[in-house]
Order: C-alpha cells, then structure tokens, then sequence
C-alpha cells in the first residue's frame, strides 16, 4: 500500500534513472561523502533524495539501531519526530514496517490508495514538506502505460522549498503528453515536528492548490 502512495515519488525517480542515469538505492556515502562513519556502512540506504531505510535483518528483533548521517536533520517517516544528522538512535520496528526517515528539505509527493498504476491519472497529489532546510524535487508524470515517455511525452513540474521564506514554489509545467490532466490539485502538508498524522494520508491537508501549469507560490501557514 506504501508503495502505491509513493508511486508519484517512485515514477519520478524510475524516469530520473533513465534521463539523468541517477540510481534509486545507494549506499549513504554516495551522499554523504564527508560523514567517516557511512563510508562502509552496509545495513542502511538511500531511496531517492528523499528517505534513508533502515532494514531489520535480526530474527525477532522489533527495534534496532539506525546512524542518521550528519549535513541534514531527519524525521521518523511514521512520527514526524526530528532528529539532528550525525547521532545514532534507536529505532522502533515493529512487525508491520522498518525504520524510515526522511530528511529535511524533502518534498514528498503521495497519491491515492490505488490497486494499479494508471488507475487515477487526474487524482489530487500530496506534497508533503519536511521543513528545516531548503529542498527541491522535479516530480514526473507521463501517461504510464506506454513507451512514448522515450520520445518526449511526458512532463515534468518544478518544486522547490525556500526555508527563509516558508514558501513552496511550484513552477511552470515543462512538456506534455496525449491524455494529460490539463488541471491538478495539491494538497499541501508540512512536517517540522511530530504529528499523529505523519503517515495519514488522507488526513485534511494544511492547504490546497489547483494548478494548471502556471507557477504558484504556497506560503506555509
């Protein structure tokens, strides 16, 4: 189901692979090339610019511990909690998940609980902002069921968060594709701390947006 909510996120860094021979999972020196202590750390990685995964590889184990790398603050994905970057914590790991963090500046796109990628093209998308460093994500969409994306359709919209001001940029639509939703809506979420719901997804946004590929500035409430 996670994965289905991320699927905007996951799209973006499947087409970032493809166009900018990025890589989805990589270890924690790849980018944090200055912190000594991820240089051959092995039980953690990155998925994407914007989460660190820590998997539980002990039997029974329902917590371990989890180095959150220095240059960044992190969140607990399921809390909202705040970490400072360069400290070890213990984490939590029940059944169900594994320790995932997101780091400070992210802007993470979510979507509908669907059962198959193209089932709600038009859907409203979440943005949700992890506040406390300035970030940016280019967020992908194409039509997802075809290989037109190899010939230029599909498009991409600009976001960027500016800590100083509170503000989310969401930029000017670039390219296009057969089918595309001339309008969206965003609903806007910020974490700077935690929160019940961190991981409620269709909990009421702070704010929302409709967006028809003009640039909007969001100010953070």
């Amino acid at each position: 189901k996670l994965r289905y909510r991320l699927m905007r996120y996951i799209d973006t860094l499947a087409a970032d692979t493809y166009w900018k021979d990025c890589i989805i999972m990589r270890g924690l020196v790849m980018d944090f090339p200055k912190d000594v202590k991820v240089s051959d750390m092995n039980d953690e990685f990155r998925f994407g610019p914007a989460f660190l995964v820590a998997p539980v590889t002990t039997y029974q184990a329902r917590s371990r511990e989890v180095y959150l790398p220095a240059g960044s603050a992190w969140y607990d994905f399921y809390t909202g909690k705040r970490y400072d970057g360069g400290v070890t914590i213990k984490a939590d790991a029940p059944l169900a998940r594994m320790p995932l963090f997101v780091r400070a500046g992210a802007i993470v796109p979510t979507g509908p609980a669907i059962q198959y990628t193209n089932e709600k093209p038009d859907a409203p998308i979440t943005l949700t902002v992890y506040t406390g460093a300035d970030g940016k994500f280019s967020l992908y969409h194409d039509q997802g069921t075809t290989y037109d994306y190899e010939h230029g359709a599909y498009a991409r919209i600009p976001l960027s968060y500016d800590q100083a001001s509170g503000t989310l940029h969401i930029g000017q639509r670039e390219g296009s594709y057969p089918g595309m939703p001339a309008q969206r809506h965003f609903n806007i979420r910020w974490i700077s701390g935690p929160t019940p719901t961190a991981v409620a997804f269709d909990a009421p946004a702070t704010q929302g947006v409709d967006y028809r590929g003009a640039a909007i500035i969001v100010h953070r409430k």
